[in-house]
């Protein structure tokens, strides 16, 4: 590591000599800014009049152009914004704001380590804007972009406050980690749970290869890039305060049994003491009412921008909290943020981007949601003592979920992080620009639980009181050097950048109990990385265009013959609409031809797994003593090497009808090979830790369209816009060792998932059910399982060799969507903006595991109570109430249901004040709205959502009772002074 470091230093000091003067110019510099809010406007394009001369603004909303002479005429243009010429007027230093047209799609989009106008790109990129996170407002960045990006896939991780969600770019590319990869302000990360989304100037999402690859190694799985909010060239403060109040409710209750249905239907289980009476039940207790409640959630903050002494600043402050709809389950974060640029010389300036987050999520021991759901409703929550009430006479595995509430509420998560990026920058020699920065990030993860000693049933206990106390420690540091070219020529325009960067981190875990650290309680990690990017863009008569980039990433995780990854990718663009035969055609505004090929890889692995670990463990015994002891985790192979993804992909952008109707169409090809998969070895070897081999290979193909129509009719603009995303995942190679993976264990040791090639990643695989069998003739005369009953599931042959076994189970779907697709629709006028967007997925399965409860469990929904076997006729789809064993409690398709969905994502409805009325009172801007969030939704599932959780990429799509959705309703308000 020491020799590493001296290489990082020696390099970034190679940079830091490349030259030694700049070279005087007739150059004007200045700021752009929206005239409504302030905020920097990033990309904004500015030509010198009567020229090719021209450039756009950077990160900052900053600009420096060299021009003719002090009396040139700047034209300004920025889609979005009415076009403005500026004269300069022998000024050398010029501020401009630009008013809002409500125009076309964006016209400049954020690259990897820079910006690049919208013409001249030629990759795959959505984005969302500020204003629309505004307009709905959002607890993480997660959150905002669902259903707002064609080819992005966002499922919420759980509906517990405080925990992100799943993003899927372009499909499921790996066996492994198949998270992106965010880009906070130029710095790396694994995630942005730390980022307030009131700060964010703009996301945006690169999907293709010639957009990622300048990341190499950890673009494969796409890449976030979210850009803060900078500060304005305002000489005085601008303030601006956003508020909002709601409250949270279940977004869908389950329908179960009540007492007298519940004691009907076990009455019906063999071998029980019946309950007599079963009407003096009546409703009994619905436990989710007991365990769930409407809950509210609060926002409020603050921010100010402008200069002081030449420092331009933003400054930000946000506290957020948000109780849980589960009882006793909360989050609560405070967020602070500086970002700030300061000139010391017209070429050489200095900037920070810093955040701090403080947050606090509150969560519950024991199975809640189970306990929520399998819980009698014959008892109340105290029995006839004033004692939590004991279940267990129905089952020993059930415990009084008010219990556990109530025992067990003592449990939080603890973060506090700092994350941000110091740099400096300077231009020189006309056209160079050096840059270099120095990111961190410092997160410190604390648990804390504690149960105190209680008794509410034999098997619902604690005997000994006990804390437990777990830290974690992540640290990062992203030294990064770049040199960039911008030159403009009459017909040509030329954008080069070379760059070198370095990479550490560490992670550090400690796990206590009653204060005393456990024989496998510490952690310890590190992995370094060094790498050199380089990039080429040229536009040709505005109409040809040409990218291409490298990276080479040398990483600490392989051995010294695989350390080294290259990933080059080539793409093409075609401005159609700017051929001379063009013109004078009336149908296509802007019509675009590109297309991408490149390399990217994927880092998302565990370190060391070209070394031999190993791990601490009690319970070796040596007579009668318990001893500590080590035992193998990962056997080395010194031959693993990167996971490559190959992808091609072709997009065509055109506007019609003057603008107001835009359209991007991709279709992509992305292969993923070397992928990271578990070898089988031998039992005589003696272990079970099995080695990491470059063995899987998958293949996502699927399509992007992007559909959007804008138009201002006098005082009214309105929108509508369409997103849909069909593709396809399959498996195209494993291990020969390991032909199939099973996955997603049922509470019956059954497994869910099987991976193989040819079928997606994570299938379901089991029994498919050929109806209820009626009487013991059809049981003497089909295939069946030991002690299958009157009443039970018949399963179909599938081998057809007259026996049930193995071989019988099959494909039963898989939870990848094949399609995902939104709408969305707003208007403005009279100061009124309204706005909903929609989104769906279709093509994917989920199963219910919870459903395999059902058999046994002390309740049952009242589907089953309408539905099931009780005797010969009655039901041919839903078998009889049984306590244990096959053949009902096998994986098979009645426990596969469709996973598609429709739902109204958001909804608001919001007032703008006139200016004229706010301007005696000091404000600039006052805006009132309402919202509404996952209102409505419409699935076939019979579970809360189809969305749910998954440990991996194998046992997706699988429900064992997460976290309930909820819906949401709040009003709130934003001002600016």
């Amino acid at each position: 590591m020491k020799q590493f470091n001296k290489k990082i230093k020696l390099f970034g000091l190679l940079f830091c000599l490349i030259a030694s003067s700049a070279f005087a110019q007739t150059r004007v510099t200045g700021h752009i800014t929206d005239s409504a809010t302030g905020d920097a406007i990033i990309g904004a394009s500015l030509l010198e009049k009567g020229t090719s001369n021209g450039t756009i603004t950077d990160f900052e909303g900053n600009f420096v152009l060299n021009v003719t002479d002090l009396n040139a005429i700047l034209v300004l243009n920025y889609t979005g914004y009415t076009s403005q010429e500026e004269p300069l007027k022998g000024r050398s230093k010029v501020d401009i704001a630009l008013k809002e047209d409500n125009g076309l799609l964006q016209e400049i989009v954020v690259v990897g380590y820079g910006v690049q106008r919208k013409s001249d790109h030629t990759g795959a990129v959505g984005t969302v804007k500020a204003k629309d996170l505004e307009r709905i407002p959002s607890a993480t960045i997660e959150q905002a972009l669902q259903g707002k990006m064609a080819g992005v896939y966002v499922s919420p991780a759980s509906g517990e406050p405080g925990v992100g969600a799943i993003i899927r770019i372009r499909g499921t590319g790996t066996l492994n980690n198949a998270n992106p990869l965010y880009v906070v302000d130029g710095m790396l990360l694994d995630d942005a749970s730390f980022v307030n989304p009131q700060d964010v100037a703009s996301i945006e999402v690169l999907k293709d290869a010639s957009s990622t690859a300048i990341y190499g190694n950890r673009g494969a799985n796409g890449v976030i890039i979210i850009t803060t909010k900078s500060g304005t060239t305002n000489r005085k403060a601008v303030f601006t305060l956003s508020s909002f109040y709601g409250i949270q409710r279940i977004a869908k209750k389950l329908s179960l049994a009540n007492g007298t249905q519940f004691a009907q239907m076990y009455n019906e289980l063999p071998d029980v003491d019946t309950l007599p009476n079963p009407e003096r039940f009546g409703a009994g207790t619905d436990w989710q009412d007991v365990i769930l409640h409407d809950a509210p959630m609060a926002n409020v903050q603050l921010g100010a921008n402008g200069v002081w002494n030449k420092l331009n600043y933003n400054i930000s402050g946000n506290y957020f909290n948000q109780e849980g709809i589960l009882k006793e389950t909360s989050f609560e974060r405070y967020t602070g943020r500086f970002n700030g640029v300061y000139p010391i010389l017209k070429t050489l300036k200095i900037g920070a981007n810093v955040a701090y987050a403080n947050a606090l999520r509150n969560t519950v021991g024991g199975n809640i949601g189970g306990g929520m759901y399998r819980m009698p409703p014959i008892y109340a929550v105290y029995d006839s003592t004033g004692k939590f009430s004991d279940p267990t006479k129905f089952g020993q595995s059930i415990g009084n979920p008010a219990a556990d509430l109530f025992y067990k509420n003592d449990q939080y998560y603890r973060v506090h992080r700092w994350v941000g990026t110091v740099y400096a920058e300077w231009a020189f020699l006309k056209d160079f620009n050096f840059k270099t920065s120095y990111g961190f990030d410092r997160h410190n993860e604390r648990f804390y639980g504690f149960e105190p000693i209680f008794m509410v049933t034999s098997s619902q206990l604690n005997k000994v009181e006990h804390t437990t106390r777990d830290t974690t420690q992540r640290r990062t540091w992203l030294w990064e050097n770049t040199m960039s070219y911008k030159k403009e020529w009459e017909d040509v325009r030329l954008d080069l950048l070379a760059g070198q960067t370095a990479q550490e981190f560490t992670y550090k875990s400690r796990h206590t109990i009653d204060e005393i650290l456990q024989p496998d309680g510490e952690a310890i990690s590190e992995w370094a990385m060094i790498s050199y990017l380089a990039r080429a863009n040229a536009t040709i008569m505005e109409r040809y265009l040409f990218t291409a980039s490298l990276r080479a990433d040398g990483s600490s995780r392989f051995s010294k013959a695989n350390r080294w990854g290259y990933f080059p990718s080539v793409a093409a663009g075609w401005n159609i609409s700017e051929e001379p035969f063009m013109r004078g055609q009336r149908v296509f505004e802007r019509l675009k031809l590109r297309a991408s090929w490149g390399i990217t890889g994927n880092d998302k692995i565990q370190d060391y797994p070209s070394l031999g670990t190993i791990k601490e463990f009690l319970y070796s015994s040596f007579g009668d003593t318990v001893q500590q002891g080590a035992t193998l985790v990962d056997y080395a192979n010194a031959d693993v090497r990167w996971e490559t993804t190959r992808q091609t992909d072709v997009g065509l952008e055109f506007s019609l009808f003057k603008g107001r109707f835009n359209a991007e169409i991709d279709w992509y090809k992305r292969f993923t090979f070397d992928i990271l998969s578990r070898l089988n070895i031998p039992d005589y070897v003696g272990s079970g830790a099995f080695p990491f081999v470059n063995a899987a290979e998958v293949e996502n193909v699927g399509w992007d369209f992007t559909l959007q129509w804008r138009e201002t009719r006098g005082k009214v603009t309105y929108n509508l816009g369409m997103i849909m995303s069909p593709v396809k995942n399959k498996v195209i190679k494993l291990n020969e060792g390991k032909p199939e993976i099973f996955d997603a264990l049922t509470s019956q040791g059954d497994f869910a998932t099987r991976t193989v090639v040819g079928l997606p990643i994570g299938a379901f695989y089991g029994y498919k059910v050929a109806g209820v069998f009626q009487d013991q003739d059809e049981i003497d005369s089909s295939p069946h399982f030991d002690k299958t009953a009157p009443g039970d599931f018949r399963f179909a042959d599938i081998n057809g060799d007259g026996k049930l076994d193995g071989f019988d189970r099959t494909y039963l779907g898989s939870p990848i969507p094949t399609l995902t697709y939104g709408f969305s629709a707003g208007i403005e006028l009279f100061g009124f903006d309204i706005a909903a967007d929609f989104f769906g997925v279709k093509g994917n399965k989920v199963v219910n595991a919870k459903t395999l409860s059902r058999f046994d469990t002390p309740n049952w929904e009242t589907i089953w109570y309408n539905n099931r076997w009780t005797g010969e006729g009655t039901s041919n789809t839903v078998p009889r109430v049984t306590n244990g064993g096959p053949p009902n409690y096998s994986m098979s398709d009645f426990l596969v249901e469709d996973g598609a969905f429709f739902r109204l994502r958001s909804v608001a409805l919001g007032y703008s004040l006139p200016t004229r009325w706010l301007s005696n009172i000091g404000m600039t801007r006052a805006r009132f709205f309402a919202s509404g969030t996952n209102l409505w939704t419409k699935q076939a599932y019979s579970g809360y959502t189809p969305e749910f959780p998954s440990q991996n990429s194998f046992s997706a799509g699988v429900d064992y009772l997460n976290y309930p959705m909820a819906k949401i309703v709040l009003v709130g308000l934003n001002v600016t002074f």
